[in-house]
């Protein structure tokens, strides 16, 4: 029986087997040419990971040149070993691997293409062939080409081009944006020199730590610096290299840096110098620059009692300390221990310091104690500096007894006993308990106040029922309340106060708080005095029933006076003077605790009148200087205001004529100067009235000086007859003395008024300005900020007047 042909569907379609036929070529090819590639592609990617460090950039030129020939040779040698067997994939390969891909046995593509040799002329042999070829035609109907394989397991057997990846990566992270001028710069060598000059410049400073206070160091690359340079210990080195390809080091001592790579051309580094001798900057095998440097260390800070501590009449320690850092202090600490107990635990005091930064520190702090378990004992003092870093400086230790409070009332006299036992024997309570409960049944001796009555029976409990050994500190700060307020009742509260407002207000000026915070504080100030004033004058007159006239210690310092010197203290706060604002507080506090053990003999009158006229006179008189000199520059007719001008320079000579007519009918000396000031001041007359205020500008300044040579007579002669200030001078006599010791343009004088010193004492002297150098100084700062704000001036203007503004 004859067997039909299978139909052409049983063999695959002739178009789909040839693509897939093609793909499997590719895939072949691939297999062959990518293990072929590998070890030239890992030669290319190790140069490319050492282009993007920027490796090769750095060497010099003949180095750069045998590098990318090394690396060419290898590159080529590593082609021609990985290309030396290769062939490209045939179609026979190509059926084999679709067969093999798609799990095909027996090599059915092959039998598709095969012909039948034998036994064409057989009808059987040909029937047997068709169906064989039928059944390889079922078999291939789904056909696959399958995914390449790598195949560098068995050239990379040690992964190899996993670390290669790695380099790369983070080659590429290094390189950032910058990764195509690195390649460049890698592929091509340069052979220029690379001399600083006008292709490469270099701009270096030296910026010291900002608690040094000192201004960045340029250094000069033009000349060899033959001196070293001054650096202190942690400054940090700027650099900018403009120019050159290669990447550039700052190298101190054997150290090198590398700078970082703005953009093609330009480079920065930095680096914080702690140590080392010399430092450079160089570029490839060129020096750019090189100096050397000498690290200034810094040393901690010094610090010594300026006065033994004392005791004021209130009972409050005064420790006065004079402290010094080359940068300046930043803390003040005394230390405290008792005498019987060295190791034991200390007494912390922060004093306060005269302003931030100082280089020279001195100042003087009011610590009241009494209130303090260790009232009355023996102790050490040391006092401790510290600067920026956290070094310190100690004192030398001085033995003292703090100071205690008096107590007139024989209760709180015992009660404060008790209390001092339990600071000494803290582990014998039982005595103290008796005491105090002995002191309990006896309400009579402290008025049958019920508060006072259950805060020592309260103690007693607590003492013998409580064994915790933080009771005894607890118990002792409520025999001490008890205590005040038997021997008080509302003045020591309102004393507390006053010491708190007054510190509050000095740490502010000290850290330089703003000027709204240093107003509050001030009110704040001005009303615990208030408080302290009338609190003080009501226990004076219970304490005085005897007296015809109780005395009001207010009178010994009167409101006005007080609140003058608040007022200036606050003004010369606004104007950067906040060194002389905490003295001027400091004096302040130093009446005010000694203001309760005053006696009627130690009461200040008001200002010496004739000093204060004289002060009066000197101002209205630099005034009126001011004026005609300001219209003389603006020039043009201006001859109503010379007219009120020369009517304020008569009544002012008036004035001037009426004092000398007092100080004759009183007997004193007349000073000299006065009669000069009087011709001067007539002339002076003369010349604004034809509206002649250049001419006026000579006369008044000899007014002017005339004027304070009489002053500083006056007040040469007032302290000559007190010999020394005391009873009956005044703060403001001061300000008349500093005020006749300027010249004309307001700077201060010697003895003998000649030369203008410095800024007029502010700085210098450390003392509190007058009121004139104060008015000048807001006169300053006022036309200072209207400058700022004048935007047509020239930016370097505007720089300046910025850095004296920040002096404000």
């Amino acid at each position: 029986m004859p067997h039909a042909d299978p139909t052409p569907d049983a063999a695959p379609r002739r178009s789909g087997f040839e693509r897939r036929l093609a793909l499997a070529r590719l895939a072949l090819l691939w297999e062959r040419a990518w293990p072929a590639l590998w070890p030239g592609v890992a030669v290319a990617g190790a140069f490319l990971a050492l282009a993007l460090f920027e490796l090769p950039a750095r060497l010099p030129g003949l180095a750069h040149l045998a590098l990318l020939a090394a690396f060419a040779c290898l590159f080529v040698a590593a082609l021609v070993h990985g290309f030396r067997r290769f062939r490209l994939p045939g179609r026979n390969d190509a059926r084999r691997r679709i067969e093999t891909a798609s799990g095909l046995a027996h090599r059915p593509l092959a039998t598709l293409e095969d012909k039948l040799m034998g036994g064409a002329g057989d009808p059987d042999s040909q029937a047997l062939w068709r169906i064989h070829r039928a059944r390889m035609a079922e078999e291939s109907r789904r056909l696959r080409v399958g995914a390449p394989a790598a195949g560098l397991l068995r050239r990379d057997p040690y992964a190899l081009r996993m670390a290669l990846g790695l380099a790369l990566l983070l080659g590429a992270i290094d390189a950032g944006g910058d990764w195509s001028d690195r390649i460049l710069s890698s592929l091509t060598p340069r052979f220029a020199p690379e001399a600083a000059g006008a292709a490469v410049a270099l701009d270096i400073w030296v910026s010291p730590p900002d608690y040094t206070g000192l201004p960045p160091q340029f250094l000069a690359t033009t000349a060899p610096q033959l001196q070293p340079v001054s650096v202190p210990v942690g400054s940090t080195i700027l650099a900018q290299v403009h120019g050159g390809g290669a990447l550039p080091r700052l190298v101190l001592d054997d150290k090198p840096a590398d700078f970082t790579r703005i953009d093609d051309g330009n480079f920065k580094g930095s680096a914080t110098i702690t140590a080392g001798k010399t430092l450079a900057v160089t570029q490839g095998s060129h020096t750019l620059g090189q100096w050397p440097i000498t690290v200034v260390p810094d040393l901690p800070p010094t610090i010594a009692f300026a006065k033994p501590p004392q005791h004021t009449d209130r009972g409050v320690l005064r420790l006065e300390y004079n402290a010094s850092d080359d940068y300046g202090v930043e803390k003040v600490t005394a230390l405290l221990h008792r005498k019987d107990d060295p190791s034991g635990e200390a007494l912390a005091l922060d004093l306060p310091l005269p302003g931030q930064h100082q280089k020279q520190a001195s100042a003087a702090s009011y610590q009241d104690l009494t209130p303090h378990p260790w009232a009355g004992l023996p102790v050490t003092i040391q006092l401790e500096a510290a600067d920026a870093l956290g070094q310190t400086g100690d004192s030398e230790t001085i033995e003292t007894v703090l100071p205690e409070r008096v107590f007139h009332n024989p209760v709180a006299r015992a009660i404060i006993e008790a209390r001092k036992d339990l600071t000494l024997h803290p582990d014998d309570r039982r005595p103290v308990a008796e005491t105090l409960s002995d002191l309990s049944l006896r309400p009579t001796l402290f008025g049958d106040d019920v508060v006072v009555f259950l805060a020592l029976r309260s103690a007693q409990a607590r003492l013998m029922l409580n064994q915790d050994p933080d009771t005894v500190a607890a118990v002792q700060q409520l025999l001490w309340q008890t205590a005040l307020r038997i021997e008080d009742g509302r003045t020591t509260t309102s004393q507390n106060d006053l010491r708190q407002a007054m510190q509050r207000l000095q740490d502010a000026l000290a850290r330089n708080a703003p000027d709204a915070e240093i107003d509050r504080l001030t009110r704040e100030l001005q009303q615990a005095i208030d408080r302290y004033l009338q609190a003080l004058a009501q226990q004076m007159q219970r304490q005085s029933p005897g007296q015809q006239q109780p005395i009001d210690p207010s009178r010994l310092l009167t409101r006005q006076d007080l609140q003058r010197m608040l007022d200036r203290a606050r003004d010369l706060a606004r104007t950067g003077s906040r060194e002389q604002a905490m003295n001027m507080l400091q004096q302040l506090q130093q009446m005010l605790e000694n203001l309760r053990m005053a006696r009627p003999g130690e009461m200040m009158g008001g200002q010496n009148q004739a000093m204060k006229q004289m002060n009066d006179m000197l101002r209205r008189q630099q005034q009126l200087l001011d004026r005609s000199f300001r219209r003389s520059q603006q020039g043009g007719q201006q001859g109503d205001q010379s007219q009120d001008d020369a009517n304020q320079q008569e009544m002012l000579r008036q004035m001037l004529g009426d004092m000398m007519q007092k100080l004759g009918e009183q007997g004193g000396d007349l000073p000299a100067p006065m009669a000069r000031a009087d011709r001067a001041m007539r002339n002076a007359v003369e010349a604004l009235r034809r509206a002649q205020n250049g001419q006026a500008i000579g006369s008044q300044t000899e007014a002017l000086d005339a004027l304070q040579q009489a002053a500083r007579s006056m007040a040469q002669q007032m302290m000559g007859r007190n010999g020394m200030r005391g009873e009956g001078t005044d703060p403001g006599d001061d300000d008349a003395l500093e005020q006749a010791r300027r010249d004309p343009f307001g700077r201060l004088t010697d003895e003998n008024g000649n030369g203008g010193l410095d800024d007029g004492g502010l700085m210098r002297t450390g003392k509190a300005p007058s009121d004139y150098a104060l008015e000048k100084a807001k006169q300053i700062l006022e036309e200072l900020r209207q400058r700022a704000g004048e935007r047509d001036r020239p930016e370097i203007e505007h720089d300046y007047i910025d850095r004296l503004l920040k002096q404000f």
